[in-house]
């Protein structure tokens, strides 16, 4: 080689390490690997917020590679082809991926009646309840695990239920998150825990905390949903719709099947979480214990089943405000009511049982992993 070409050269070299190394943490850092790594949510927002600025950059040093080399031929063109074809692919994994392998069905979710549903579930399927206005709708946990995202208008209400496996958390808010008419997707999940992006205003939610990443929004508008048995739903609510995933795309057999073993470790206690970024630090529970908790933003409790058992019908205060808390042996239903007066407490206190008049309910997080509810909410009360 002249000595003319040793700084191109050097150049080359140098380029295509930068380029390469920028494309492959891109896509670790936004894909599931990045989590297994326990990178900083703060570089997957500070990423995604910026994204299109970096893909832009990314494709910029691959063009400079490209120019280098067709003036001086450093590598045969098939080797640049294929270490673009690399670089493509790192871009679409850390961009596009997980949107194209778990599609939201936010507005054409596919709803059957009970009769239709009850072909397909087992009497153990666990189901979470949506009733707004006595509108019902149910949605089966295993298939909300690919869309994650099922919208619907219940009650009169425009609503979606999102759903996260790794927290095991659904949580129902309503479509209008701020910004207008929303469109929300799956972004990755971050400490074990789903981060949707609405692709009409940019907007980043948090789903267990309901808490908008770049608005001044705190809080989305949340709705009740009841954590229940299918062979409980069809009992109580013959006259539902039930949500059902047709499974018709041939990755998603493909995903259900990957996902399988790593789900069975996130819902076991030999195993720790699938993602190692939690700070594990609350041992009050076991860490994949299920908890029924209650955020008021500034404060939070959680109740055990446990607990629940023993005071079926519990009244508390949490941050100033009255609550009361219902667990129906029969179908294991925990639900929250806002505010109950003396003398709806009187009644209670002297039946033992929920008053027959009207209660308003409120949101709960059924079921999450004490793991994943105790560090997002450090400070968390617990009746245990």
């Amino acid at each position: 080689m002249k000595p003319s070409q040793n700084a191109p050269k050097l150049l080359f070299i140098l380029l295509a390490i930068v380029t390469a190394l920028f494309s492959i943490a891109s896509a670790v850092l936004m894909t599931e690997p990045g989590q297994s790594l326990n990178l900083p949510r703060e570089w997957i927002v500070t990423y995604y917020d910026n994204h299109w600025l970096l893909i832009a950059c990314n494709l910029a040093l691959l063009g400079w590679l490209w120019v280098l080399n067709e003036k001086h031929h450093f590598w045969h063109r098939i080797l640049l082809s294929l270490a673009s074809v690399g670089v493509v692919i790192c871009i679409v994994s850390a961009n596009f991926l997980l949107a194209a392998f778990f599609p939201p069905a936010q507005y054409d979710a596919n709803y059957v009646t009970v009769a239709e549903a009850d072909k397909i579930l087992s009497d153990q399927e666990v189901v979470y309840a949506v009733e707004i206005n006595g509108d019902v709708k149910g949605y089966p946990r295993t298939h909300l695990e690919i869309p994650h995202i099922a919208g619907a208008n219940i009650g009169g209400e425009e609503v979606v239920m999102t759903f996260c496996a790794l927290s095991n958390l659904p949580v129902v808010y309503n479509q209008d998150i701020g910004h207008g008419k929303s469109e929300l997707g799956i972004l990755i999940q971050a400490h074990n825990n789903l981060v949707m992006v609405d692709r009409q205003s940019g907007e980043l939610i948090q789903q267990i905390t309901g808490e908008a990443e770049f608005s001044d929004q705190t809080a989305l508008q949340s709705y009740p949903n009841d954590m229940m048995s299918w062979a409980s739903f069809k009992t109580l609510y013959p006259d539902g719709e039930v949500f059902i995933y047709k499974f018709d795309r041939v990755v998603d057999d493909l995903l259900m099947t990957l996902f399988e073993a790593p789900m069975k470790k996130q819902f076991s206690e030999e195993y720790g979480p699938i993602f190692p970024t939690l700070d594990l630090a609350d041992t009050r529970l076991t860490n994949k214990e299920q908890i029924w908790g209650v955020n008021l933003g500034d404060a939070q409790v959680a109740f055990t089943e446990r607990f629940l058992k023993s005071n079926p019908v519990y009244a508390f205060d949490l941050a100033g405000k009255q609550l009361l808390v219902n667990y129906d042996p029969t179908h294991r239903i925990v639900s929250l009511y806002d505010q109950p007066d003396e003398a709806t407490m009187a009644e209670i206190a002297q039946t033992g049982q929920l008053p027959t008049q009207d209660l308003t309910k409120l949101p709960m997080h059924n079921g999450v992993f004490w793991m994943v509810w105790s560090h997002w909410f450090p400070s968390t009360e617990l009746y245990n």
